[in-house]
């Protein structure tokens, strides 16, 4: 339902008729309908910092004490390798045992190896059969679950979206933290005819560890339950305009490089007409070098010489043609240095390379 708020009256005549009731005459109204506005807004549905901040942190402090538990499971191990005089582990495989390579040991974890000489240059490295030490790497921690914490704010955030129509307007968001790792509550907004409704929402999540998480460690799972109630939403949800908007974006950005690729193979294709003149000229010099006397005298003694019967009248019609071929299309090449639409219309239709050109012709 609208809300108006700040309703002045201004009272100025205020009369009696026949011993009656009063009669008020109300001269002035000034209203403020405006839904609120530094709490109405049409926008798309986000998540309170407080919230994030505390699924961060939660899932921090998880994911710190599981690595923490495993470096130090890890130190004990290598610790009792030493005392034991030996210098690499075991591990058993389908086809026999294997010493352990701890080389990509974890994200979380920083390792220190023990140091053996390159029997090639003479210098220091990591054994990374005989790991010394570990420590938790805080940083990596607090990256990974920034990154988890993103992932399940982006889930949550796109199922109220999926409930919001573009043309709705947010009016108040009461999700809660909840009890048992659950964020509940509701989203109200007014649609576009000033109707109410509200957007219920639960996100429960859980976690996985060890083996059975994404990183190995700890990794947060999200359900959710959710539904729109009040008016009715109508039109493209927010969610959708937002996935369309980054699949556009994503097109636009495939089809900027095709354009960059395109103008960079015009701009090379403006240069063909005098480039190719250059060569054309050449070839008709050639074709017309083998039917001049010298070049039919050549011809003949050639076919004495291999044993088979020339005809001048036919190389002479043969030839004659393909330099009229080479004319017509250096003549072309010309008028386009001087007429680059009509240039831009034959590279618009594919003809786009030297090689095409060619092949147009017959050259």
């Amino acid at each position: 339902m609208l809300q108006i708020h700040d309703i002045q009256i201004t009272y100025r005549d205020i009369g009696c008729i026949c011993g009656k009731l009063p009669i008020i005459y109300i001269h002035e109204v000034e209203r403020s309908a405006h839904y609120s506005n530094n709490f109405a807004k049409q926008m798309t549905f986000t998540i309170k910092t407080n919230q994030k901040v505390f699924l961060e942190e939660e899932i921090y402090i998880k994911l710190l004490a599981a690595a923490e538990e495993r470096a130090d499971r890890y130190n004990k191990m290598w610790a009792a390798r030493e005392e034991e005089g030996k210098t690499f582990h075991t591990k058993k495989t389908w086809h026999g045992e294997e010493k352990v390579y701890w080389y990509k040991l974890s994200q979380f974890l920083t390792v220190t190896f023990h140091q053996e000489e390159d029997t090639w240059n003479k210098r220091m490295r990591n054994d990374y059969y005989r790991p010394m030490s570990c420590v938790v790497n805080l940083q990596a921690c607090r990256e990974n679950a920034q990154a988890q914490r993103d992932h399940s704010v982006a889930l949550l955030e796109a199922r109220v979206n999926g409930h919001l129509a573009v043309t709705d307007t947010i009016t108040a968001d009461n999700l809660k933290l909840g009890r048992q790792n659950l964020i509940e509550g509701n989203v109200t907004g007014l649609t576009k005819e000033g109707e109410e409704f509200q957007v219920f929402t639960q996100m429960m999540w859980n976690y996985r560890y060890g083996e059975n998480s994404a990183n190995g460690y700890l990794t947060q799972y999200v359900q959710f339950r959710s539904d729109r109630r009040g008016a009715r939403q109508e039109g493209k949800s927010i969610q959708q305009a937002k996935t369309e908007a980054e699949k556009q974006a994503k097109r636009d950005a495939k089809q900027a490089i095709i354009d960059q690729k395109q103008q960079a193979k015009w701009e090379k294709f403006q240069k063909l007409p005098v480039q190719m003149e250059k060569w054309i000229d050449k070839e008709i010099k050639t074709l017309a070098n083998v039917i001049s006397d010298e070049g039919l005298a050549d011809s003949q003694r050639r076919a004495d010489r291999m044993g088979y019967k020339f005809d001048a009248e036919w190389q002479i019609k043969c030839i004659t043609k393909d330099i009229e071929t080479h004319n017509t299309l250096r003549n072309d090449l010309r008028h386009w240095q001087n007429d680059e639409t009509g240039l831009k219309a034959l590279f618009d239709k594919g003809v786009d390379t030297r090689n095409k050109l060619k092949e147009m012709y017959g050259v």
